[in-house]
């Protein structure tokens, strides 16, 4: 990521939950293996495979997902890129910035309401009993740092658009 792309605490910030993803993504793959190992070898399955395998995934999504948006490493489609690059149509990228960083706000918050509901009632997986609040929370901040790195693409797309437009 470029060094002038985000403030460099928040740049380091979602580096940590990027490699916090790529860890969790190994253990999946640890508890994959021996899941494997267990079933189809010595015919003894772990049944807690599934859950924990849902659960891991919820980690690695969320936990990837800005440094994803923060470096443009989601996949993306040009189709208007040529006709929106014009300084004068570039408030275009602002406004979808903002629309998404609103709606990631309120998923954030929502999240977190969800998260302490469910920390509330003790709900927990069904085999293993883990509690789901955990996972629910790292949604909510994932969210919301989500949502924090759309404002910061969005001031950067206003501050391009107010500079003087090229002569032609």
């Amino acid at each position: 990521m470029p060094r002038t792309a985000l403030p460099t605490v928040f740049d380091r910030v979602l580096r940590a939950l990027a490699y916090c993803a790529g860890a969790v993504l190994l253990g999946l793959m640890a508890l994959i293996l021996f899941d494997v190992v267990m079933r189809y070898v010595l015919r003894l399955p772990f049944l807690g495979g599934f859950e924990l395998t849902e659960m891991l995934m919820v980690l690695v999504v969320f936990l990837g997902l800005p440094y994803c948006a923060a470096t443009g490493g989601h996949v993306s489609v040009d189709v208007l890129a040529h006709f929106l690059d014009r300084p004068r149509l570039r408030w275009i990228h602002v406004s979808i910035h903002l629309a998404g960083a609103a709606l990631l706000a309120v998923m954030a918050w929502q999240a977190v309401r969800y998260a302490a509901d469910s920390a509330a009632r003790g709900e927990a997986s069904q085999m293993l009993k883990v509690p789901d609040w955990p996972f629910q929370a790292v949604a909510a901040v994932s969210a919301a740092a989500f949502a924090a790195v759309l404002l910061v693409q969005a001031w950067r797309a206003r501050r391009r658009s107010t500079g003087a437009e090229p002569s032609r």
